[in-house]
């Protein structure tokens, strides 16, 4: 229970988006990046700082062109968070891969029994994928200078071409779209120099406290309560 409430403590935290949509569109030539990894549609994500969080994700399909378009579920790739540079960045699914990725229900109506596929009008789009609730990518180390790249959330759709004759093509067209991330201002190293020590602190001394004498019955009394207090904790331990 309370795990589950740290995990919607944080998704609350994280910074809300609405797929690629949700950033500033850029050409993508103006980074070698969007090249090495095939994206077709390429956008900026801000910079981030270590422990932020990207929650709330949602991607949109846009049926732009001028046939509508079939979608198979069987052949998607779900979205994935690329690390653009290892060792000294560290991205987290959180609280795992599993599950992170759902189809909306505004996605599920455009379902047809007949084709077994998802059919989007020309013209038209809809939400098709998001991210589950208390979900979100943690940025948990960054150790990279501010404004480099660190991080691409790369959205993958394949989808197929219907003709106006019902056809439906072979070949899928499949369509990156990319969000680029660079650094914010890193946390920096704590620097350990070992022939400094650090200056021992002074407490005041508190004078111990005399005990009472004891007789047989004193120590009987002592015996009984040691006892007691050991049960007590053996029992919050088992409990713990």
């Amino acid at each position: 229970m309370k795990a589950t409430k740290i995990l919607t403590a944080l998704s609350l935290l994280a910074l809300s988006a609405t797929g690629a949509s949700a950033y500033d569109e850029v050409k993508c030539n103006t980074d070698a990046t969007f090249a090495a990894n095939s994206c077709d549609q390429c956008f900026t994500g801000g910079a981030k700082g270590e422990w932020d969080n990207l929650g709330f994700l949602k991607d949109e399909w846009v049926n732009s062109s001028q046939v509508d378009k079939m979608l198979y579920k069987e052949e998607q790739e779900m979205p994935k968070m690329i690390n653009l540079n290892e060792g000294l960045v560290s991205w987290k699914s959180v609280p795992g891969t599993a599950g992170f990725w759902e189809y909306t229900a505004d996605f599920n109506k455009l379902y047809q029994a007949d084709e077994e596929g998802y059919v989007l009008a020309k013209g038209q789009k809809a939400v098709w994928l998001e991210s589950k609730k208390g979900y979100a990518y943690s940025l948990e180390k960054n150790r990279v200078e501010a404004g480099k790249n660190i991080g691409m959330l790369v959205y993958a759709l394949s989808t197929h071409n219907i003709s106006e004759n019902g056809d439906i093509s072979v070949d899928s067209n499949t369509h990156n779209e990319c969000v680029l991330f660079t650094s914010g201002t890193p946390k920096p190293e704590v620097a350990v120099n070992p022939g400094t020590k650090e200056t021992p602190k002074v407490w005041a001394k508190t004078p111990a406290k005399k005990l009472p004498n004891t007789g047989p019955e004193h120590y009987i009394l002592l015996m009984l309560l040691a006892m007691v207090l050991g049960f007590g904790i053996m029992k919050m331990r088992k409990n713990a």
